[in-house]
């Protein structure tokens, strides 16, 4: 098989991975008794929501993980979505990876912050349909929120 064939089975398998991994069971809130970190970097606000980064990583890594890195070591280019780490403050669509930025992303010309994250979170096909693989939303106003403050913690 081609690398090329190789390439193109892969970008058509890899959503459908990403839609059962979002259709699947998303974890339950973050219930402890313990709070989460009390630094800066443990929670944000978003459209007047408290995120909690803890629970923001377990639903980024039930998720997310499948298509995006979040280490600064891993390489974007062999995942189907952009690595995320240091996402607060990127232009969006600079980051290649295995799919290539798409040009809607690029055109959609924002920089990533918990606002405009909180957007395009909610509903990427929205902004970038047809033209991006991404088929994850997240309709929870507090899953966002969460998911956005562990983003930003990724410096």
């Amino acid at each position: 098989m081609s690398a090329f064939r190789a390439t193109r089975l892969f970008a058509l398998v890899a959503p459908l991975a990403m839609l059962a991994a979002c259709i699947s069971q998303t974890p339950t809130a973050h219930t402890s008794d313990t709070p989460a970190a009390s630094n800066a970097s443990a929670t944000s606000a978003v459209g007047g929501l408290k995120g909690d980064a803890v629970n923001g990583k377990a639903l980024f890594m039930a998720s997310c993980k499948t298509c995006h890195g979040v280490a600064r070591e891993e390489n974007s280019l062999t995942m189907v979505g952009p690595n995320l780490f240091g996402v607060m403050g990127r232009k969006a669509g600079t980051v290649k990876s295995l799919l290539s930025p798409s040009e809607s992303l690029k055109k959609h010309g924002v920089t990533w912050s918990a606002e405009t994250l909180d957007v395009f979170l909610s509903n990427p096909l929205a902004i970038l349909a047809p033209d991006t693989a991404m088929a994850g939303v997240l309709k929870d106003p507090q899953e966002r929120a969460d998911v956005i403050a562990y983003l930003a913690t990724l410096k």
